[in-house]
């Protein structure tokens, strides 16, 4: 006798709403994080002092803040790439 295979998750359709909502705030949550990661870009570029100088100086206060703002700069974007992945028409997860 053969064993049956388990037949495979049949997808979901999603609704058009949430695909459209997951496309806006993908695109919205990805323009954020790039423009986040060029402010700190410019601003470490504008700033005449290194990552060794600033360490040296003791100037942790600065690293901390433009560290939390690449952190958020960078999950702004995967998580915009996230939703956009989600705006298809099916759903295989």
């Amino acid at each position: 006798m053969a064993k049956r295979k388990a037949s495979a998750a049949k997808p979901e359709r999603r609704p058009r709403g949430e695909i459209d909502r997951n496309y806006f705030f993908g695109d919205v949550f990805i323009k954020t994080g790039a423009a986040l990661g060029v402010v700190v870009a410019i601003i470490a570029a504008y700033t005449p002092m290194t990552v060794e100088s600033a360490l040296a100086g003791g100037m942790y206060d600065y690293l901390a803040v433009m560290g939390s703002f690449a952190g958020v700069a960078a999950v702004c974007f995967l998580f915009g790439r996230h939703l956009r992945r989600q705006a298809t028409h099916w759903d295989f997860d």
